[in-house]
């Protein structure tokens, strides 16, 4: 049975976040995502989660793959390190990253720290992702989420320019578990990128996910 009340203040963080992305930006596109996501032990306290991800935008659309590891290290602490292969227009990335995942109860926190190698690049680009999430039951098999993440670029891959590439991004979803192994969720994303020297963007992202855990 839905929790009217723990519904309906999900829904109050949904619209705050909605309205906290900017109403106007120079430049705004429309993408579809999809992930297909099996996480699986892979050895005492290890686990492993591994991902494909088809995206499809204006331009040059992009296959992402992408591997973690993670180990419990205390209570409600969880270190990872993978790596995520990228191609895009011809082009391809490899992005390293290390990870620490807080969690409790509801609330979720992930820092990770990405190394994005470019082909073509000058050097390696430095990354900081901050993300946090609220998940919130409201049905049998049935939970919400309201994610925010911000993007900071340590160190830009080309010499000759200071622009940073950040990004804040905002998601709401909704996620279905289908049987004991498999789970659906279809969310909207919104990634705005504030430029120096060129028009800010603000992508808006249909995405699907289906989750298998044995």
């Amino acid at each position: 049975m839905i929790d009217s009340a723990a519904l309906l203040r999900f829904g109050a963080l949904c619209a705050a976040a909605i309205w906290g992305v900017p109403a106007a930006a120079a430049d705004e596109d429309v993408q579809f995502w999809i992930y297909l996501k099996g996480s699986f032990s892979v050895a005492d306290n290890v686990s492993n989660t591994t991902e494909i991800s088809p995206r499809w935008r204006e331009g040059s659309d992009i296959i992402q793959l992408r591997t973690t590891f993670e180990t419990e290290v205390a209570d409600g602490f969880e270190l990872g390190a993978g790596g995520a292969y990228i191609e895009s227009g011809g082009n391809y990335e490899i992005r390293p990253h290390q990870q620490l995942v807080f969690s409790s109860g509801r609330f979720s926190a992930r820092t990770r720290f990405e190394q994005r190698f470019a082909e073509g690049a000058d050097r390696v680009e430095l990354r900081l992702r901050q993300n946090v999430q609220f998940a919130q039951p409201i049905a049998e098999g049935t939970r919400a989420h309201l994610t925010g993440e911000a993007l900071y670029t340590l160190q830009n891959r080309d010499r000759a320019y200071d622009d940073r590439n950040d990004q804040w991004r905002g998601e709401v979803g909704l996620q279905q578990r289908l049987n004991d192994s498999f789970s659906l969720t279809g969310a909207y994303r919104a990634i705005y990128t504030p430029r120096d020297n060129r028009s800010d963007t603000l992508n808006h992202v249909a995405i699907l996910t289906l989750s298998w855990k044995p």
